[in-house]
């Protein structure tokens, strides 16, 4: 009995483990090559850490910093503090502007993701004139902003455009389109869907196309056809494409200009105005610098915060899956 108690306890005196030299100069010339892996990739960043720096990070700085300025871009600039941010919180437009951006964003994320993901799933179900109509929605891409909204916009003219000529033709009752300030934005959100839909489909479908032919096959067998295919094996495979296609989206509609400059200028009455072409106007057209860096030093805040909105949703989700 005494001598399994003794067996079983630890004795006091046991020697303690002892590293060797080996396991210690092993883990120093680990530590050496993960350091000098360390600073190879920080030289190899450094280029493009630099670039960032100067054209990101600076004129964002410098944007906040103007910010406080009453500035006409020629005179010496004179520190207002805050006055700037008082007059925009109060400033009609500026409000209405954050609106078109934000419908624009909601806009682009219900019309853009549902209909890249069905026109991808149809263009790559081999079906005959699929690679022309491939091209036929990739087209729009080739063609210049300024271009498309030229197009459009003497399309959408209230005056001489195709579209009322139309209706005149078959005796309905013309529209003002660009002119109407309820419909100016519609009509913006249309060529926009149009100009921008092809790209959203190019990347789905090469996502498709990624997706391995045996789990169709596995699921056709299991008596799984059609519909079925497409819900429970192709929508839930395009998750991490499609949270990359959403936030491509809520960038480019944030930093929304061209289309709607070219076509409307913001107009009529500031009804299709957004933030970007409210800075424009007031940096280029008014010369007063300081409040349109404080619409752009806004702007920053708006996608900031979208951004941090949309990582908190995407991480969540992951976690979940």
């Amino acid at each position: 009995m005494t001598q399994n108690i003794t067996v079983s306890r630890k004795s006091k005196f046991d020697v303690p483990d002892i590293k060797q030299p080996s396991q210690d100069k092993n883990k120093r010339r680990r530590k050496a090559v993960i350091t000098g892996s360390h600073f190879t990739a920080l030289l190899f960043l450094l280029p493009a850490l630099i670039i960032f720096l100067i054209f990101v990070v600076w004129p964002i700085i410098q944007s906040a910093n103007y910010s406080l300025l009453k500035w006409d871009g020629i005179h010496d600039p004179v520190n207002i503090g805050l006055a700037n941010y008082q007059t925009l919180l109060t400033d009609p437009v500026f409000w209405r502007a954050i609106t078109n951006n934000i419908v624009v964003v909601v806009w682009s994320l219900l019309t853009q993701i549902p209909l890249g993901i069905g026109l991808a799933i149809l263009l790559t179900a081999k079906l005959k004139g699929s690679a022309f109509f491939r091209t036929i929605y990739f087209a729009p891409l080739v063609l210049s902003e300024v271009l498309v909204a030229s197009i459009w916009g003497w399309i959408f003219n209230p005056n001489i455009g195709m579209l009322n000529s139309f209706l005149k033709s078959i005796h309905a009752t013309p529209l003002g389109w660009m002119g109407d300030p309820n419909l100016v934005m519609l009509c913006i959100l249309v060529v926009s869907t149009w100009r921008y839909l092809g790209f959203y489909i190019v990347i789905f479908i090469a996502a498709i196309q990624g997706i391995p032919e045996e789990l169709y096959e596995a699921a056709r067998i299991d008596g799984g056809d059609g519909w079925q295919l497409h819900r429970f094996i192709t929508i839930p495979l395009l998750m991490p494409t499609t949270r990359v296609n959403a936030a491509l989206i809520m960038i480019g509609s944030l930093k929304f200009f061209d289309l709607v400059w070219v076509m409307s200028q913001g107009g009529p009455s500031h009804s299709s105005e957004v933030l970007a072409t409210y800075m424009y106007k007031e940096a280029f057209q008014i010369n007063d610098w300081g409040y349109a860096s404080t619409i752009a030093f806004a702007l920053f805040l708006l996608a900031f915060a979208f951004a941090l909105v949309f990582l908190f949703l995407t991480r969540r989700q992951a976690k979940v899956t």
